[in-house]
């Protein structure tokens, strides 16, 4: 059950006394009627203060367990203020997206109605004298009214009340503010101010954005410090859980650090754990440097071809090819011709010949097997190496970008890249990793690989039609708290929280499925137990030891409830013509209690501590069972899912289906995840551990004999996402996107459309279809962003979880980089450009160049790269500037816009076609310089842009 914290909160602390000369809020969110102002109010459920009458955003409410949590809809917002302005009359202008009233001294001055639905009206609309001087125009769906008021030049009361979503039928209304703001202007003045006490804020485009930026931050700090309030009460329940984990830790000791090696290097522990296999595997690489290799040509053709039916899951024949001892019963050491293996693989006997379907082994597969048994079938426990030493360290320039790009998602800025090149201190490296780690972008680089294994994929068009609620919200304040990752897998499991406005309850919302529960099943399975159910499903997994039941009896622990197998979850035997080829142990129409059913992954009874008064919720129980250290599964999954994000390649592969597979440093593994353990199952304890070993710190190599056993770490390409965060980063642009949504003015109920707020980052775009492809409903803006972020192998749409995203190169990939529309905007030098001072402040095109390539690359130029660009930027770069003042920015268009409300409009195809013409067109250039040297400049931008360093981690 959710029980929602009711907090009081002043610039981020909780009291109930007003701020000074502050904008007290009050929140009323309960009983009040859904189209009519209440008659009476009811108890105020939330305070906190502000400095003006401009607002956005209200601070969430979080649940008990400090998740988001809706607000009744619709909630009242009241604002009180006293201000003291100079005698004489103003203008006051009143903004608000439905119903709103103000005071002033008692006496109600002006009123906006209840939002109402309209159709065909693609201009708002605007006052004539508003069109004056630089005031912000009203944002679309907003409504506004002018008036006359007259100031008394002594202290005036000003109340302000807003009503906030409501119901339109049965359905609710998104519960936003749009720009909600009381204005004011002297009479016969255009220069608006908002409305505030003893401060100073023009209504203004640059003067509104700098406010909600300042705002935006306060509302984070009030927010972060709700969720730990909120989560105050679970604290000593979670208490409990750690001294559980404590017992079982002390009862269950990490296995035994290794003996250093002389002569292999290591900064930590795990370096100790590697090099115990580093050395055997080199000695043995020089002892047999010739030879078939088992590891390296013979365990790949059992893979390929044999190990479906004759692996460890249930293998045919009793005949286990991925065991060794179960192997030599078919093969004779040194003589071929006696091994029935090899027999079978050559024989043309159809009763005989194997594998009995599909593809048949080659010539040449056949013969090195020939050669392996001849040569006394050597099954090595560590694969010989092709290397003979561990790689070199990188370099400070490569280690601070890839320690960057990992830890905070982006690229470091030229100051940062200059401060720690120039530190002499021997442990700077360790230094870095802790700010890195403190950085608040922390969250930003981990939410995309959680969007990814959990399977979110919101939608823009209604949100609930076979799609998840947006809950990457959580998995962000997972990141940016620090939570422990028990606490946040429990959270997720128990579901709770706002459905459509980012909490873990959006987790359970459908997707394309005829039982949400067994599918979120399967995706928590895969994704903490590395137990892979898809094909539990429909029938017992052929290929993995798990049944249909075990799936179903997961997701009536999930359903709180029996649940019944639907006719479409089944395979209809009765309608074959033959024996199925799949176990069918379920019928549909089964029922299936609430259970735990997989012993192999927690053979213990024993469930840990549960809440009080959630003794009996199945979906407690199973958070409890997932999360338990004695399930060493979760704590393993978890560690190897770490390692494996930052090294390339786990100590497990795959991260999601372990059923087959087997550790390559299993000591090492168990060693990780008791840190995970004892640590409170802290994320940030194991990357600061990986990240500062040895091994992590090494060059770079794609040779996968080099990487299996982390002699270096593996070649990395970057994700998608963080491609496009530090292009935009390294290139000096932030994104620019309109509203992610199609409901510009919403007016359409919750469930209808979707609002994704103004990109910061590339994580926040979501899947831009409109599912019918209408003209009308495109972001041109947004679509350039991700076209690029396709091309490199993202997919907002998520149906399913995965754990790799496709990383194979293609002919788009540097098309868009050369040509596209984001390619186009980050290497125009508009004034919006930071590049841009770099150009302009300069002292000469060596400095010039060496900025441009630690901005972009973060390292010093090679001798014939400085050369090249300091050839093509030293014409006319004395003469460069031009007198040109820099372009103001533009107030917001006074256009039509489109929205859904008039998608079937002619004119507002037009209206997209114009948009679409612009974000291809580009920004315009600066006039600040030359137009010569510009366009020789971006040239040099343009080629930066274009060298592989970019899409690689160092």
């Amino acid at each position: 059950m959710i029980r929602l914290i009711t907090l009081c909160f002043v610039l981020g602390f909780a009291t109930s006394v007003q701020a000074a000369d502050g904008v007290h809020i009050e929140i009323f969110d309960r009983g009040l009627p859904s189209d009519k102002w209440p008659t009476e109010l009811p108890a105020v459920s939330e305070e906190y203060d502000e400095t003006a009458f401009g607002f956005i955003h209200v601070p969430w409410q979080y649940t008990s367990t400090g998740v988001r949590a809706d607000r009744g809809n619709p909630y009242l917002m009241r604002a009180t203020s006293a201000v003291t302005l100079p005698a004489g009359k103003y203008r006051l202008l009143l903004r608000a997206r439905s119903a709103a009233r103000l005071s002033v001294d008692g006496k109600r001055v002006t009123e906006l109605s209840y939002q109402r639905w309209y159709k065909g009206d693609l201009t708002p609309p605007r006052h004539d004298a508003l069109l004056l001087g630089l005031t912000r125009f009203v944002a679309p769906g907003d409504q506004e009214k002018l008036i006359e008021v007259t100031a008394t030049g002594k202290p005036q009361q000003f109340v302000l009340e807003l009503i906030v979503g409501g119901m339109r039928g049965k359905e609710p209304l998104r519960p936003e503010l749009g720009e909600t703001l009381v204005a004011i202007a002297p009479l016969g003045s255009t220069h608006f101010r908002l409305l505030a006490p003893g401060r100073s804020i023009q209504l203004t485009d640059e003067g509104w954005e700098s406010y909600i930026t300042e705002r935006t931050a306060v509302h984070e700090a009030i927010e972060a410090e709700g969720r730990k309030l909120a989560f105050a009460s679970h604290e000593p329940y979670w208490q409990e859980r750690r001294t559980f984990a404590a017992a079982f830790v002390k009862a269950n000791p990490a296995p035994v650090v290794p003996a250093p090696r002389r002569m292999l290097p290591a900064n930590n522990a795990i370096d100790h754990f590697l090099n115990a296999k580093l050395e055997p595997a080199f000695l043995q690489a020089k002892a047999n440097p010739t030879g078939a290799q088992f590891h390296r040509d013979v365990m790949p053709i059992l893979a390929a071809k044999c190990l479906s039916c004759h692996g460890s899951n249930k293998p045919r024949g009793d005949l286990q090819l991925d065991d060794r001892t179960s192997t030599l019963t078919s093969i004779a050491p040194g003589k071929p011709e006696a091994s029935e293996l090899l027999h079978r693989v050559k024989a043309t006997d159809p009763d005989e010949a194997m594998p009995p379907k599909g593809e048949r082994l080659t010539a040449r597969e056949i013969a090195l097997l020939d050669r392996w048994i001849r040569e006394g079938a050597h099954w090595p426990d560590e694969p010989p190496l092709s290397v003979s030493r561990v790689a070199p360290l990188t370099t400070d320039e490569e280690f601070l970008r890839r320690v960057s790009l990992d830890l905070l998602g982006t690229v470091p800025t030229v100051a940062e890249a200059r401060a720690f090149l120039a530190d002499r201190d021997p442990l700077k490296r360790t230094k870095l990793i802790d700010a890195l780690l403190a950085d608040k972008r922390w969250a930003d680089a981990w939410v995309p690989y959680w969007q990814d294994v959990l399977a979110e994929n919101p939608n823009i068009v209604n949100p609930t039609l076979n799609n998840t609620g947006p809950f990457r919200w959580w998995i962000y304040d997972v990141f940016r708290d620090d939570k422990p990752w028990d606490v946040a897998v429990t959270e997720l499991v128990m579901m709770e929280g706002s459905r459509l406005g980012g909490g873990p309850a959006g987790f359970g919302m459908a997707a394309l499925n005829d039982s949400p529960m067994a599918a979120k099943a399967g995706i928590l399975a895969s994704a903490f137990l590395a137990t892979e159910m898809k094909c539990a499903r429909c029938h017992d997994a052929p290929y993995h030891p798990v049944t249909q039941a075990d799936l179903f009896h997961l997701a009536a622990m999930l359903d709180r409830k029996t649940v019944v197998v639907p006719a479409s979850s089944t395979v209809p035997v009765g309608k074959l013509s033959r024996k199925p080829l799949v176990n069918i142990t379920l019928k549909a129409g089964a029922k299936l209690d609430p259970r735990w059913t997989l012993p192999k992954l927690l053979a213990s009874d024993r469930v840990p501590p549960l809440p009080a008064g959630e003794e009996n919720d199945s979906r407690a129980r199973l958070a409890a069972l997932m999360t338990s250290p004695e399930n060493e599964r979760f704590a393993e999954v978890m560690v190897n899912r770490i390692w494996r994000r930052y090294m390339g390649h786990g100590l497990v592969e795959p991260p999601h289906d372990w059923d087959r597979a087997r550790a390559s440093h299993p000591e090492l593994l168990k060693w990780l995840a008791r840190e995970f353990v004892a640590s409170g199952f802290s994320i940030k304890h194991i990357t600061r551990l990986v990240l500062n070993s040895h091994a992590y710190q090494r060059q770079a190599s794609p040779d996968r004999d080099a990487f299996r056993l982390f002699a270096a770490p593996a070649k990395r390409r970057l994700g998608p996402e963080l491609l496009c965060d530090s292009l935009h980063d390294a290139f000096g642009k932030k994104y620019d996107t309109d509203l992610i949504s199609f409901d510009l003015d919403g007016i359409r109920p919750w469930l209808q459309g979707g609002n994704y707020g103004v990109p910061r980052r590339a994580w926040q775009f979501p899947y831009l279809s409109n599912d019918r492809d209408r003209s009308t409903l495109t972001l041109p803006k947004a679509q350039a962003v991700t076209d690029l972020l396709t091309a490199f192998g993202w997919d907002g749409n998520r149906q399913s979880p995965v754990s790799d995203r496709t990383a194979e190169p293609s002919l788009l990939q540097p098309a868009l980089l050369a040509n596209g529309d984001a390619a186009r905007r980050l290497t125009r030098l508009s004034d919006d450009s930071a590049l841009l001072a770099l150009c302009l402040d300069a002292t000469s095109p060596e400095s010039l160049v060496e900025s441009l390539f630690l901005h972009t690359l973060t390292r010093q130029p090679r001798a014939e790269e400085r050369a090249a660009f300091v050839a093509l930027l030293a014409p006319g770069f004395k003469s460069r500037h031009a007198m040109g003042p820099f372009a103001p920015t533009p107030p917001r268009p006074t256009q039509p816009y489109a929205s859904w409300a008039h998608h079937h409009s002619d004119e507002a195809v037009l209206i997209k076609q114009r948009e679409a013409e612009a974000v291809r067109t580009g920004p315009a250039p600066t006039n600040r310089l030359t137009t010569d040297w510009r366009e020789r400049a971006e040239d040099a931008l343009w080629a930066l842009l274009n060298s592989p360093e970019l899409v690689f981690f160092p």
